[in-house]
């Protein structure tokens, strides 16, 4: 029988023997970063300007880079939540969080040049950037499902998706901002997440109390959601003034709860044992419960004076404006007033509210191209996107997409 210090010895023999195997696969992602990188200079030499292409690859290098050294000094993370024994191997959640930086790296490319798919270069080039993001999106989704189905989640997983997820809210607004498509203040989106780790480094260094925070699902829905928008921002879909208003109000919530946990965390708010302050359960009302349905009201009042004024109004005259909506651009093809009269019915309902609202806003969005747009659409809009934010909040009939955003999925 082995006694106490034998279990100990033969526990770091395996732990070592990991840490060389994990060094070995982190070669092996330098490897695969290389043809990546490689690969993809090859690709936009050809297609793109060289001079262009060249430049694409330093930042693209310097970027991955920092995702690889990231890698290398989180190695020591790769073991189980419950336990601290080193698994030999990243795994394949693990690669897919790996993957995922190295497109955030390849769109980090495109920074500080103009969008490809100008002059002669072939029109598609310009969806390029934002394909890469939603394929990161897309990436950063199923990583953490991937992990939690098959039992192989890691503190390296959670530590690494979180500097990736910061790392690509850094770029892609960067460049989303460079492009004209988002104002110049969603900057403090990008900045949100490193300003708060200086916080915190800075007060561990002078010696200051730090209270550790949990996360928290709503969190990783705004998150979720500064990720859909700026990839929506980075394709040539809606207009600057319908990512203006749509930046504006997915920001607040985000920069809002990064005031709060710097507060907590400097133990200038004090928390209770769910690590919740005394405001924290009358602001939960008021923005989950009371003013959605708030918003929903005002949003069904705005559809039904816009349908009645397209239907019995004349395309002259006075309400012109209002049946602009009617020309308004919505994905495949739909007929626009049968789409705008079922949503708002949903909406008016709570009967998948954040999903009626999408289809709103999406309606709207299409007409808002310049600034001295109607205030009716704009005010539908920003309603629409508060809502999907929100919820349907109280008297709402089915809310199925809150599992979708605040469930972890495949967790058992």
């Amino acid at each position: 029988m082995l006694n106490a210090r034998s279990v100990q010895r033969h526990c770091s023999d395996e732990n070592e023997s990991a840490r060389c195997r994990l060094q070995t696969d982190w070669w092996t992602v330098c490897m695969v970063c290389l043809l990546f990188v490689t690969g993809g200079f090859s690709w936009l030499y050809v297609i793109w300007r060289p001079h262009s292409a060249v430049q694409w690859l330093l930042i693209a290098a310097g970027i991955n880079v920092y995702v690889l050294r990231l890698l290398w000094t989180a190695l020591a993370k790769n073991h189980s939540p419950d336990n601290t024994e080193l698994r030999s191997v990243l795994g394949a959640a693990n690669w897919l969080t790996i993957g995922r930086g190295f497109l955030i790296g390849a769109l980090g490319g495109f920074l500080f040049q103009g969008p490809p798919g100008s002059a002669s270069q072939p029109d598609w080039l310009i969806w390029v950037p934002g394909a890469i993001y939603l394929s990161a999106i897309l990436m950063d989704y199923l990583d953490g499902y991937l992990a939690r189905v098959m039992r192989s989640e890691t503190r390296l997983g959670e530590w690494l998706d979180t500097k990736i997820d910061a790392l690509g809210l850094l770029v892609a607004p960067i460049l989303a901002i460079g492009y004209h498509r988002l104002p110049i203040y969603y900057l403090s989106v990008s900045l949100a997440y490193y300003l708060f780790q200086f916080g915190i480094w800075h007060r561990k260094q002078s010696g200051q109390q730090v209270i550790t925070i949990k996360p928290h699902p709503a969190k990783r829905m705004i998150a979720g959601f500064q990720m859909g928008l700026v990839a929506v921002a980075l394709l040539p879909i809606f207009s600057r003034p319908v990512m203006t208003v749509a930046a504006t109000i997915f920001m607040i919530p985000l920069l809002a709860g990064f005031i709060r946990d710097a507060l907590v965390v400097g133990g200038y708010v004090k928390v209770n044992d769910l690590q919740q302050t005394r405001w924290d359960r009358h602001i939960d009302f008021v923005s989950t419960k009371l003013l959605p349905a708030l918003l929903r009201l005002i949003i069904s009042a705005i559809v039904i004076w816009l349908i009645y004024d397209a239907v019995f109004a004349t395309v002259t005259g006075k309400h012109e404006v209002a049946i602009a909506i009617l020309d308004a651009s919505i994905p495949f093809d739909l007929p626009v007033l049968p789409v705008l009269v079922t949503a708002g019915l949903m909406t008016a309902l709570g009967f998948m509210a954040r999903s009626s609202a999408l289809m709103i806003s999406m309606i709207v969005a299409g007409t808002l191209t310049a600034w001295d747009s109607p205030l009716s659409h704009y005010l539908l809009l920003s309603c629409s996107l508060t809502l999907m934010l929100t919820g349907s909040g109280m008297h709402s009939m089915w809310q199925p997409e809150d599992k979708l955003f605040l469930e972890r999925q495949g967790q058992r």
